[in-house]
């Protein structure tokens, strides 16, 4: 497995350092690691395989070999912020049995809460945009919903941060703003087309159709999405302008041809540009 460390973490641990954050900065280390550690054990505990770990602020990004299924979006959005949430209640516990561990782990039980809390946030990129996708039939339009929450978001949190130079200056909203905007508005596409081009979660216990669809190759290819589904392995046959055959493209493919295109753009264009 791959591990990486996006630029923003390495932001993060800067900004508490200096500001005298550093036993903050080991426990909120902690708390992240533990809450992907569950990520990737409930991940593997489904049948998946992770390839890519990419260390962000308030979370992380992993890659696996194929689609999450809807059950298993739910269960592997969840296991992180569940995790977060009862290692608290186990520092809260620890408090009642040992009251002198308090001043040692105070920001660990912080930052469990801060993680477990602030990743069930359903917007995108976080835990909770995950769970939703996970039962939201109309992957595309939830898509596009979660990233505008995010923004949204992002912008919230920067205006608390731009609020904190009048009183007690907090750049970890500042930092957080950052990486919700990031995140929404250029996170991996990769993320987003597995989304919402499941291919790989077939529902062959309750059948599979077989289907054909025919479309203008001046059509967008977000038009396309539209004809993708749990139920149904789509072959798309598009036509030049007499009607003719031009190409043939399977789910897989296309996947592969939108990856590389804006969803916006006709298909004859990407195409093209193969």
């Amino acid at each position: 497995m791959q591990i990486k460390v996006h630029p923003l973490f390495f932001v993060l641990a800067l900004a508490l350092v200096a500001f005298g954050q550093a036993l903050p900065f080991v426990w909120t280390f902690a708390a992240l690691v533990l809450h992907e550690l569950a990520h990737m054990a409930f991940a593997r505990m489904r049948g998946f395989v992770v390839k890519k770990l990419v260390l962000l602020p308030f979370g992380a990004m992993m890659s696996t070999e194929e689609a999450f299924d809807r059950t298993s979006s739910v269960i592997v959005g969840l296991a992180g912020p569940v995790c977060n949430l009862l290692l608290a209640l186990v520092t809260l516990g620890l408090w009642w049995l040992a009251p002198q561990a308090y001043p040692y782990t105070q920001a660990f039980f912080y930052a469990n809460m801060s993680l477990g809390i602030f990743n069930l946030l359903p917007v995108y990129p976080l835990d909770g945009a995950r769970v939703v996708l996970g039962f939201c039939k109309n992957k595309l339009k939830a898509v596009k919903g979660l990233q505008i929450a995010g923004v949204v978001c992002s912008l919230a949190f920067l205006g608390l941060f731009v609020a904190s130079f009048f009183y007690r200056l907090n750049f970890t909203f500042g930092i957080i703003a950052v990486f919700l905007f990031y995140g929404a508005a250029f996170g991996t596409k990769d993320e987003m087309y597995v989304s919402v081009l499941d291919s790989a979660t077939k529902n062959y216990m309750l059948g599979v159709e077989q289907k054909t669809v025919r479309l203008s190759q001046d059509t967008p290819i977000i038009r396309f999405y539209h004809h993708v589904g749990s139920s149904c392995e789509t072959t798309f046959i598009v036509l030049d302008e007499n009607g003719e055959e031009k190409a043939r493209l399977s789910e897989a493919q296309l996947k592969a041809v939108a990856l590389k295109n804006k969803l916006s753009k006709p298909i004859k264009l990407a195409l093209d540009n193969k």
